[in-house]
């Protein structure tokens, strides 16, 4: 049922941000990785190289893969919703087996980003500039939810357990594996294995993990944010159209200008905040109370069990803190750029 939720709420997601951007690297879906060395020639059928065109555009490579010619609209057109959301799967299943709360982690992340959201608003604004500014409020954790969870998601930790990865390595070595440079960066620069689940990450390709999402996060930023304050925009208008007696004490927002600032701040600071939540805080807090519980047994059977139970409560009431930090972190700076950079502004 949870990960029902999470896949509706990333193929909604994936409506305005770009299906591929919510997916791993290119090469991290394996049957894709040697794609454009391959001729038309070689597919039993057009409509099986429609299939390994859609993987590959959701994992991130470039269109030139589709044929030339009238064929290319054709298969372009053959990329159905259950590819789509096929592929979305294979995303799930790869940060689920890299971090098995994953799937909570998501709930949790929607759940504090709206609420977080509110109370930087309150912080900034005071509970008497609520209701006055309540355009900018809105539009803000509309944009923070977007926002947040695509920064999760896409600098989240991944591992392929699946059957295709353990085939492709045997088949291809090496070799197979430097395909495409794309291949030896982390989702997360501080996650211990590549995809693979048993190859270490070399520092330079760790260093590329903060530079490689930046693009993405960027288009989602911009995408998130004209979600969010387009929105606002045509709600403003439907209630000057209903209420033409009511005044709003707040400036238009300009939608292009709020829209760059966003992109800016995912790329960067959203970026960085989530690297280290998923990358460093939350494993250190994975392995400081596995050691902590392992001190039960011990105790025997009876004793194990409660004591793991406990410690297993203390660490989720920890991980929804720093959760809870990071998102309040995120929100206040955003906020705060909004304000010093005249985004924001109240009526005259």
């Amino acid at each position: 049922c949870v990960s029902t939720i999470i896949q509706s709420f990333i193929v909604l997601l994936s409506s305005f941000i770009g299906c591929h951007a919510l997916l791993p690297p290119p090469t991290q879906l394996r049957r894709t990785s040697s794609l454009t060395s391959l001729h038309n020639s070689q597919f039993d059928s057009l409509d099986a190289f429609a299939d390994e065109a859609s993987e590959a555009i959701l994992g991130g490579q470039d269109l030139d893969i589709l044929p030339r010619g009238g064929d290319a609209a054709f298969v372009k057109s053959k990329i159905s919703p259950q590819s789509i959301a096929n592929s979305i799967k294979i995303g799930i299943s790869q940060r689920v087996a890299a971090d098995p709360n994953f799937l909570s982690k998501s709930i949790l992340e929607v759940i504090l980003a709206a609420t977080t959201q509110y109370m930087a608003e309150l912080s900034q604004r005071g509970w008497d500039r609520i209701i006055p500014e309540i355009d900018f409020v809105f539009a803000g954790i509309l944009t923070a939810v977007i926002g947040k969870y695509f920064s999760m998601w896409r600098v989240a930790k991944t591992i392929d357990t699946s059957e295709n990865n353990e085939a492709a390595d045997k088949e291809g070595g090496v070799s197979q594996k430097k395909i495409n440079w794309r291949e030896n960066v982390p989702t997360n620069a501080f996650q211990r294995t590549l995809l693979d689940g048993h190859t270490r990450p070399a520092l330079s390709s760790r260093f590329l993990g903060f530079f490689v999402p930046m693009p993405q996060l960027f288009r989602a930023g911009v995408m998130a944010s004209t979600v969010g304050y387009g929105l606002t925009s045509a709600l403003i208008s439907l209630r000057t159209m209903f209420l033409p007696s009511y005044v709003a004490q707040t400036s238009p927002v300009s939608v292009p200008l709020a829209a760059l600032y966003t992109g800016v701040f995912m790329a960067l600071v959203s970026n960085i905040r989530y690297q280290l939540l998923q990358g460093l805080v939350e494993p250190f807090i994975d392995i400081l109370f596995d050691k902590l519980a392992r001190m039960g047994e011990i105790d025997g059977i009876a004793g194990s069990i409660a004591r793991w139970r406990i410690w297993k409560s203390i660490k989720a009431s920890i991980i929804v803190g720093v959760r809870w930090c990071n998102g309040l972190l995120g929100s206040w700076i955003a906020i705060a750029g909004m304000r010093a950079l005249k985004l924001q502004k109240l009526a005259s």
